[in-house]
């Protein structure tokens, strides 16, 4: 009855964070390699320590070249990015009920979160409060199950040949940090946050009776009773520019992960433990 995963999760419990200031200035040492509408630091190349948090990946380092579009999807269409198996409840020598995810990439956002002119014939400096973390949108009820979002925590997926793990600060925690940009005199800021939107589909496991069950729907083994979920993340990853970004959508590649198998044993709904049955409704079911 032990829970298995294809990532080491742990629950965290929500904490918020007080804002941390960081300084994006490129008017330093980035010269040769910022193009001439760039005005921050862009996370996929190396930056002063100053800009160390930001998260670096290889689809915005070729953004230096190629600006990113403001949307890109997984080709050829929403990818089996993540899967794992949950606890929900477990009592030793009785019963256990687990969640099985199975996660889908459906795209990845640049969020357009401020736009500010300098119309003065000065550098000025323009602070930004950036805020991330983990919103879900659709069957949030989930949670009164287990924790979806401690799921999403230390999940690493492959993206363009590269991997993405996701921090606490993006999903079981809120975070906010102040980013001061130097806008050039005569200038307009765009300042654009990155997003991951997630759908979930989750199904159900009873441990009883000295066997694990697929948990079927009501009056019937199959189809197994199913949580659909939209999860979007706002990541820690930001670009600044002084034009806005090519219209979308582009094309991103994602690795696809194998799944987690669900038992070839199957009870009908109604066939299931007084628990479980209330654990279900609870979540919406």
């Amino acid at each position: 009855m032990s829970s298995q995963s294809s990532n080491a999760l742990e629950s965290d419990p929500g904490v918020e964070q007080p804002p941390v200031e960081h300084t994006a200035d490129v008017a330093k040492s980035l010269a040769s390699s910022v193009p001439p509408d760039a005005l921050a630091s862009d996370p996929g190349v190396e930056q002063p320590p100053i800009q160390a948090k930001a998260e670096r990946t290889a689809d915005v380092a070729i953004s230096f070249v190629t600006p990113p579009r403001s949307v890109r999807v997984p080709c050829p269409g929403s990818r089996a990015t993540f899967s794992s198996r949950e606890t929900i409840y477990y009592k030793a020598n009785d019963e256990a009920m687990y969640a099985v995810i199975r996660r889908y990439l459906n795209r990845i956002q640049w969020i357009q979160r401020m736009v500010w002119n300098n119309d003065t014939d000065a550098p000025q400096y323009k602070e930004y409060e950036q805020v991330t973390g983990l919103t879900i949108t659709q069957g949030s009820d989930v949670t009164n199950g287990f924790n979806l979002g401690a799921s999403y925590k230390g999940m690493s997926i492959g993206i363009d040949h590269s991997t993405r793990t996701f921090k606490s600060t993006e999903t079981t925690e809120t975070w906010k940090e102040i980013i001061k940009i130097n806008v050039p005199p005569r200038s307009e800021l765009i300042f654009y946050q990155k997003r991951f939107d997630f759908t979930d589909e989750i199904y159900f496991i009873l441990d009883a009776w000295g066997h694990d069950h697929t948990i079927g729907i009501w009056g019937a083994f199959t189809p197994p009773t199913t949580k659909v979920t939209s999860v979007y993340i706002m990541a820690e990853e930001y670009y600044t520019r002084t034009g806005s970004l090519p219209e979308g959508p582009g094309a991103a590649t994602a690795d696809s992960v194998p799944w987690v198998q669900l038992p070839l044993e199957r009870l009908k709904r109604d066939g299931t433990t007084k628990r479980a049955k209330n654990v279900l409704a609870d979540m919406g079911l």
